[in-house]
């Protein structure tokens, strides 16, 4: 190696090194301004002022156990220091109405664990309904997918001051956020996404039905469409929680899960569901011959398909071993022959898999020594996503384990036919499925 090519890499890793240097140096930056701590806040002039103004104005801070009021105003601030504030009529927004309104959003997200609002980060407040010249409207409220957050101030004190009207303007704008926020970063997959999948496809029905009767227990404005039928519940699962409980009791129990909060128990979080101990998933292999299934799934000829894959690959590999290997003796071949034959017992074991629909569980297992054994109960399963992948179909299981959400990925060498089949006893047990990111209805399988 020349001096010249020895310089070339020192300078390459020392350029290497600085570049990391930087990184690092702005990640650790970026944490700094984006971590508000409980001692950090604390030290603010604006707690204690923060803290004065829950008191006397916040009728939910009141309500909360002593144990979790701190935890209430350190969200409030937390959430008030990472946005821009703006009015529409002042040169600056009062600290007043900053934690008002980032308390209505507290209140919404208290019973969930690191949720933020995303792209949201600029709050704008009119004094009273404003303008819109795209709509040519007058609003109280709205959010903006480019991260703007629009509200009334008058109307937003009107919604606190009347906690049994079921309108409440910060709610719900917060509540279209929450909603929007989570919709822009699908990708991610949090639970509160699935529960919000979940309630989204429950809601659906209830929205129709809330058109065709004007006088049902929902605002008729929750009608419009799916993404207003969310708000509006979220304004009557805060303002009458015992009557949405009465009317509506299953969307209300979606909405404690969703939210992890129920205010008729005033629970304002750790929300207790019924999967952390009514319904096992776990299910005793011993006792199989006991169930009778409703559904009982092997695998079709497409199960070949990775035995086919598997034998191509050892074919293209031999050339190269004959490379390395001078004589092809019996022990050769045997031990060729071996590698390949257990090859296709291991990719058997995981890919040769049944499905059994039992009268209350979901079981899979592999054909050969049930060493892959997986059962759910059907009341623990928030939804499954069924996807086709030309040869077989990948199942995405996402259920509740006590109260934590697992998935489990399944990869089901099933025909068509009996995907359907599947698909329509699950649906009748009331399950919510996706079929290639398509949300199926029963009555698409009458």
């Amino acid at each position: 190696m020349t001096k010249e090519h020895l310089y070339v890499i020192l300078i390459f890793v020392f350029g290497m090194l600085v570049a990391m240097a930087i990184i690092v140096n702005a990640y650790i930056k970026f944490k700094r301004t984006n971590t508000i701590n409980l001692k950090v806040a604390k030290k603010s002039s604006k707690w204690k002022k923060i803290k004065q103004i829950l008191e006397g104005q916040f009728s939910y801070y009141n309500q909360l156990p002593d144990e979790l009021k701190t935890d209430f105003i350190l969200r409030t601030y937390q959430f008030m220091q990472r946005r821009n504030w703006v009015s529409s009529s002042k040169p600056i927004v009062s600290l007043y109405q900053k934690t008002l309104i980032s308390a209505s959003a507290v209140q919404l997200t208290f019973g969930l664990k690191q949720v933020s609002f995303g792209r949201f980060k600029t709050i704008l407040i009119h004094d009273d309904a404003y303008y819109n010249r795209l709509t040519r409207k007058y609003h109280r409220g709205e959010v903006n997918q480019v991260g703007l957050i629009v509200l009334s101030w008058k109307h937003f004190e009107e919604g606190y001051a009347d906690a049994k009207d079921k309108i409440n303007l910060g709610l719900h704008e917060m509540a279209h956020a929450l909603d929007l926020a989570l919709h822009l970063s699908e990708g991610r997959r949090y639970n509160v996404h699935r529960l919000m999948d979940k309630f989204r496809q429950s809601a659906f029905d209830k929205m129709l039905k809330l058109r065709k009767n004007p006088n049902g227990f929902l605002r008729q404005y929750g009608s419009t469409n799916p993404r207003e039928f969310f708000s509006v519940a979220v304004e009557h699962f805060f303002e009458a929680a015992k009557d949405f409980r009465a009317q509506m009791p299953e969307l209300y129990y979606e909405l404690c899960q969703l939210l992890n909060q129920d205010p008729c128990n005033n629970i304002f979080r750790g929300f207790q569901s019924i999967h952390s101990h009514q319904f096992k998933n776990a299910l005793d292999v011993k006792q199989l011959s006991l169930y009778k299934p409703k559904i009982d799934l092997k695998p079709n000829g497409n199960i070949a398909v990775p035995f086919a894959s598997y034998t191509l690959l050892v074919a293209l590999v031999i050339p190269i071993i004959n490379l390395t290997v001078n004589i092809w003796d019996t022990i050769t071949y045997s031990s060729i022959g071996i590698l390949y034959i257990f090859g296709l017992i291991m990719i058997f074991l995981k890919k040769g898999k049944e499905l059994k629909v039992l009268n209350s569980h979901l079981l899979s297992r592999t054909l050969i020594f049930n060493n892959d054994f997986f059962t759910v109960h059907l009341k623990n399963v928030v939804n499954i996503n069924f996807t086709y992948m030309l040869t077989y179909y990948s199942a995405e299981i996402a259920y509740f384990e006590g109260e934590d959400i697992i998935t489990k990925q399944l990869s089901l060498y099933f025909s068509p036919a009996s995907i359907k089949k599947l698909e329509r006893l699950l649906l009748q047990q009331s399950i919510k499925i996706k079929h290639n990111n398509k949300w199926l209805k029963k009555e698409d399988y009458k």
